[in-house]
């Protein structure tokens, strides 16, 4: 009869709980045997009380007594201990669904050589506690791994703040903060920092060129701290054809955290997912960012007269300028437009009478990019 089965395992479940102990010990003895276990930093003792712990309560849930919420909370807290004792999880699993084998003998040894089929029965019922000890701790510990990622990402997450906002004002902390992240304090680094609208973009091309640097996050800026000493020139030339912010190299870990704000600002300025932002070719844009207000008031003062002209003109004019800042050759100035050099100098000539900015003069060139970059709308010819 069913219920005379079930009472038979609680039986002898009930007389197993009296020599708990014993049995307790020898699963001790005999995890000892898995790898994972043997040199670990789990002692004996440990060992014995969530072996007693795990066996209690599962003879408690082969009885009948209501005990799945209490076996829950020990199989969760079990699987976190292991998960933060660097038990590995396969070396956990084999020693939790040994309390099967466990169970069976002990039972077993009460069981006479006749009552063996009746015993046998009761096999499911074994297994089936077993087995949703083994799931809880399986979640307990991938749940405390997970934890224990977020711990890092939250540890990481600091030392970068530190190193770079905190550490721009403190040399001590900036190194400390660079040690601590396995930085060099005294190397050089490339900080590179994510275009927003390019991000799938930024993150497959670090994926592909350097697979085992982290791409951290901070602020909303993706970015990414590389070891100059080691990086070839292949590598830092393909830099160049991702979308990222690429400033100036860090010399010393006190550099960092200014050249990772240059290097947020360049990655606004990106505008192709197959083309890096660099100072050298985006310092006007970036500069007047940087000022603000007072590019902005200087650009509209020395553009005022300008903007007087008829729209076409000014398209002209900038257009001129543009391309001859871009070489400082009137002649190729005058193949790229298709006009005669004459028309050109006329153009340069009528730009600097305009803003008394006088692009071929190398003192006036800087000033005229800035304000070219800070003038809005952009102007160009009309069609």
């Amino acid at each position: 009869m069913p219920n005379q089965r079930r009472s038979f395992a609680a039986q002898i479940a009930e007389s197993c709980l009296a020599d708990l102990d014993e049995v307790a010990w020898r699963y001790v003895h005999d995890v000892r045997e898995i790898s994972g276990y043997l040199d670990s930093v789990i002692d004996d003792a440990e060992l014995y009380r969530a072996a007693r712990g795990s066996l209690e309560m599962l003879f408690g849930l082969i009885i009948g007594d209501d005990l799945d919420a209490q076996l829950m909370a020990h199989s969760d807290r079990l699987g976190r201990r292991r998960a933060r004792q660097g038990i590995p999880l396969d070396s956990l699993l084999r020693a939790v669904r040994m309390d099967f084998r466990f169970l069976w003998n002990a039972m077993r040894g009460y069981v006479a050589e006749e009552d063996l089929p009746a015993f046998a029965e009761e096999v499911v019922k074994i297994w089936d506690a077993v087995e949703v000890h083994t799931m809880n701790v399986h979640a307990g510990y991938m749940a405390e791994l997970a934890d224990m990622d977020r711990e890092l990402e939250l540890a990481r997450a600091f030392l970068l703040r530190r190193l770079l906002e905190d550490g721009s004002r403190d040399i001590r902390l900036s190194r400390q903060a660079a040690e601590s992240l396995g930085l060099d304090p005294v190397g050089s680094f490339l900080v590179v920092v994510g275009s927003l609208p390019f991000a799938a973009e930024f993150r497959a091309g670090m994926r592909t060129l350097f697979p085992a640097v982290p791409v951290d996050r901070l602020d909303g800026s993706e970015f990414a701290i590389l070891d100059v000493a080691a990086l070839s020139a292949p590598e830092l030339e393909a830099l160049r054809a991702l979308p990222v912010g690429l400033p100036p190299i860090a010399q010393g870990a006190e550099e960092i955290g200014e050249l990772w704000r240059v290097a947020r600002d360049l990655a606004a300025l990106v505008d192709a997912a197959d083309s890096a932002a660099t100072l050298e070719h985006h310092w006007d844009r970036l500069f007047a960012d940087r000022l603000g207000t007072a590019a902005r008031a200087f650009s509209r003062q020395r553009l005022e007269m300008l903007h007087a002209l008829p729209e076409r003109e000014q398209g002209l004019l900038i257009e001129a300028v543009r391309e001859y800042l871009s070489h400082g050759s009137v002649t190729r100035t005058a193949e790229a437009l298709y006009c005669h050099r004459n028309t050109v100098l006329n153009r340069l000539t009528r730009f600097a009478l305009a803003t008394d900015l006088d692009p071929t003069v190398p003192a006036d060139a800087g000033a005229i990019r800035i304000v070219l970059s800070t003038a809005a709308p952009r102007l160009t010819p009309a069609s």
